[in-house]
């Protein structure tokens, strides 16, 4: 092999190692989580719809934090796939919140209006303060968006 040919080559041999040994996390845009529980909510909504499913790991999480920190980053991005291809909407409103009774700590249950494909439909998320006071979306009431015959939201 050339010396030329071989200083090409091992760069690109360098990134590809720097790049597999890259972390076992990925690095979120900002903070994880959000500072009050319908700006979680809001930002996670935002992010399915531009289908940052990375980002949205970085969101939905625990009292204990954002799943990405728990679970392989492959196995979270399924998940928010699956989710955000549920959340298509083409806008969202928050309609109310309220204190989950019997969680201390901080839980709360919001009831987000989603348009959606010619109806609206009033879907339960619940979020839950976590490390550092951020907020995290910790259940998504899918069963709203996925029922064949649900009732119409006024």
């Amino acid at each position: 092999m050339s010396s030329l040919r071989l200083s090409r080559l091992v760069p690109l041999l360098l990134l590809s190692i720097l790049a597999a040994c890259g972390g076992s996390r990925p690095r979120p845009q900002s903070t994880p989580g959000a500072p009050a529980p319908a700006a979680a909510v809001e930002r996670f909504l935002r992010l399915a719809a531009e289908k940052d499913y990375a980002e949205m790991g970085w969101l939905f999480g625990t009292t204990e934090g954002p799943v990405i920190r728990r679970d392989p980053p492959g196995d979270v991005e399924r998940r928010m796939y699956a989710l955000a291809s549920v959340l298509e909407h083409t806008e969202f409103s928050i309609r109310g919140q309220e204190p989950v009774p019997g969680r201390t700590g901080g839980a709360v249950r919001l009831t987000v209006q989603l348009a959606q494909r010619g109806r609206r439909v009033d879907v339960p998320f619940v979020a839950v303060r976590g490390p550092e006071q951020r907020w995290y979306v910790e259940q998504v009431g899918v069963e709203a968006l996925t029922n064949t015959n649900p009732p119409a939201s006024r």
